[in-house]
């Protein structure tokens, strides 16, 4: 068996709710090139959807926008050299 090397990319938006309340909505696969212009259409459309979890607080923003890519390697130990 030889190394594997596993990437993902995730997109992260900070939701931000009228109650001061903070969420994180993590979305998996994301396209490479999103724009500030979609991030904030999408926050146009998530508005009348999104609802704070305590008190049902109104959605107000996305406060950050993340893209985040990770890169995860599980060696194989049958390849592995022993140190001197």
């Amino acid at each position: 068996m030889a190394d594997i090397v596993k990437q993902t990319d995730t997109l992260k938006l900070l939701a931000g709710f009228a109650d001061e309340d903070d969420r994180t909505i993590t979305l998996s696969n994301p396209k490479a090139n999103i724009t500030s212009a979609e991030i904030h259409a999408l926050a146009e459309l998530a508005t009348p959807v999104l609802i704070g979890d305590k008190y049902g607080a109104a959605f107000t923003r996305f406060k950050s926008a993340t893209y985040v890519t990770k890169a995860e390697t599980t060696l194989d130990p049958t390849t592995l050299q022993p140190t001197p």
